[in-house]
C-alpha cells in the first residue's frame, strides 16, 4: 500500500515540477522509498517545515484535543499502514469525555467496507453518519 501511494507522490511532485520547474526540484526523488521519506524532501520544505518530525508534529490535533469541546468521532483501524493505533491511547484524548474512539481490527487506511445496505458499503460514513445523529441537538 505505502509503495503505491509513494509512487503517487511522486508523479504527482513530477507534474509540478514540470509545471513550477523553478519552485520544485526533484532532487533525490529517486531514492525516496516511504511516505516519511517523501515528507522529509519535499511535504516539510515546500511548506516551511524544518523536517517531516516537525511537520507530523505541527499538522497533528493529538496537541491539542484537550480543547475540543464538541462530540467528535475518531475512526481508525489496528492495520493502518500509515496511522499507528496507538497514538489513540494518548491520555489527553481519553480523559475528554467530547471524543469517541472507535478502532477496528480491519480498515487499513480508509478502507472500512461493508456489505452495502442502499448507500456505497462504506462503514466509516454510515458510522459517521450515525455519530452525527446521534449528537446533534
Amino acid at each position: 500500500y505505502q509503495w503505491n501511494f509513494v509512487r503517487n507522490l511522486k508523479r504527482r511532485i513530477r507534474q509540478k515540477a514540470r509545471l513550477f520547474p523553478k519552485r520544485y526540484t526533484l532532487g533525490d526523488l529517486g531514492k525516496v522509498t516511504s511516505v516519511r521519506g517523501f515528507d522529509e524532501q519535499f511535504t516539510a520544505p515546500h511548506h516551511n517545515f524544518l523536517d517531516a518530525n516537525d511537520y507530523y508534529y505541527r499538522a497533528s490535533a493529538l496537541r491539542v484535543t484537550q480543547k475540543i469541546r464538541v462530540p467528535t468521532l475518531i475512526l481508525s483501524a489496528k492495520d493502518d499502514p500509515f496511522v499507528p493505533p496507538e497514538q489513540f491511547r494518548e491520555p489527553s484524548l481519553l480523559a475528554n469525555p467530547h471524543i469517541s474512539i472507535v478502532i477496528t481490527r480491519y480498515g487499513g487506511h480508509c478502507g472500512f467496507i461493508a456489505v452495502p445496505h442502499n448507500d456505497d458499503g462504506y462503514w466509516a460514513e454510515r458510522r459517521a453518519i450515525e455519530f452525527a445523529r446521534q449528537n446533534t441537538s
